[in-house]
């Protein structure tokens, strides 16, 4: 009897440290995967960020109207773009 009593509270003891090993592996798993995001997230954020900056930047330019006549150039050069009762004169050599 008193060597059934201890083989049980030996492998209730067993099961404990093997639950709480499977458990601080998980908890070791959950931080390192926990990590990666948080590096993830701020790489992130750092890119938003620059680009947030960057169409803030292109809207100021839009917004003082110095881009429109370049952008009107760009869309006459370069896509063949002409106003509606424009007339367009095309000289070959």
């Amino acid at each position: 009897m008193k060597k059934r009593r201890i083989f049980r509270s030996r492998l209730l003891i067993a099961a404990i440290l093997c639950a709480v090993c499977v458990f601080a592996v998980n908890c070791f798993i959950a931080q390192s995967k926990i990590n990666t995001k948080q590096a993830e997230l701020n790489r992130l954020q750092v890119e938003y960020e620059s680009i947030c900056a960057l169409n803030a930047e292109k809207q100021n330019r839009l917004s003082k109207g110095a881009d429109a006549a370049n952008l009107e150039k760009a869309a006459r050069e370069k896509y063949g773009y002409v106003y509606p009762d424009e007339r367009v004169y095309v000289v070959t050599p």
